[in-house]
């Protein structure tokens, strides 16, 4: 029975961090920054295996925990002399440690510095087991130093969702109650109403925060409409037509 609790409960915290990283938060939780200093073993110059020859590499293997929700690794190494040539490789690990690759960067000389960037694809880099390889390729001295960090992942913005409620018609002389307080952003707020009175794709009403107009419309049909603006910029629309109805002379009394 404890285990089963236990099982629960690591459960539980695991969909919270997910839930925690996937709102794109400052405090959601990536992976540890870490550093990379060469031990001195790649002195062999070449190629990476497969492609020629072999020479020597470098391997910094790391973690991408399940609830580390990363939405890029960027790796850099420099070394001293311009005129040695390193190149780097991010790796994810995949069946029988097969290596995939998902970031390189292999420059020529001049240079002393290399720079690989793996970028998320609408969702966290997936969590898993990951290799940052650094070969060298024409290197007389096996020296180098980087850094690999680890950027926080950022859900794309949702569209906002515009709804216009109004009445079908309206008697002559009343104001027309535009209501579009149904409104709502699925992954942040409505920051701005605006409102077409006329139904000509420009908005004559700038209304600001209020999802509410009350305006007085001359009679006939109006194709009525309002535009949201979400907290990041985007748009939505909604329409409705709205008749005001004509006003009715009144009939004289006849005279006998």
């Amino acid at each position: 029975m404890t285990a089963l609790r236990a099982g629960a409960g690591a459960a539980a915290a695991l969909t919270a961090g997910l839930a925690l990283a996937l709102a794109g938060s400052a405090f959601a939780k990536t992976t540890p920054n870490f550093n990379l200093t060469s031990n001195g073993t790649a002195v062999s110059q070449g190629a990476v295996v497969g492609a020629g020859a072999a020479g020597s590499y470098q391997d910094f293997p790391f973690t991408i925990a399940g609830d580390e929700a990363d939405g890029d690794i960027s790796v850099h190494i420099d070394w001293v002399n311009p005129a040695d040539d390193f190149d780097l490789y991010i790796y994810r690990k995949g069946p029988g440690n097969e290596l995939e690759t998902v970031g390189s960067s292999a420059g020529a000389p001049p240079s002393t510095e290399e720079n690989a960037v793996a970028q998320s694809q609408g969702v966290p880099i997936t969590p898993g087991q990951y290799v940052i390889r650094v070969q060298n390729y024409a290197s007389t001295v096996p020296n180098f130093k980087g850094t690999a960090h680890f950027g926080v992942f950022t859900p794309p913005n949702e569209i906002p969702i515009a709804k216009l409620a109004a009445p079908a018609t309206v008697k002559a002389g009343r104001k027309v109650r535009l209501d579009a307080s149904a409104s709502h952003d699925p992954d942040g707020s409505i920051a701005n109403y605006a409102f077409d009175l006329d139904g000509n794709g420009s908005v004559e009403v700038n209304n600001g925060n209020n999802p509410v107009l009350s305006r007085a419309l001359s009679p006939g049909l109006h194709h009525v409409a309002v535009r949201v603006t979400d907290n990041k910029g985007l748009r939505a629309f909604a329409n409705r037509d709205v008749v005001v109805q004509k006003k009715h002379k009144k009939k004289g009394k006849k005279k006998h």
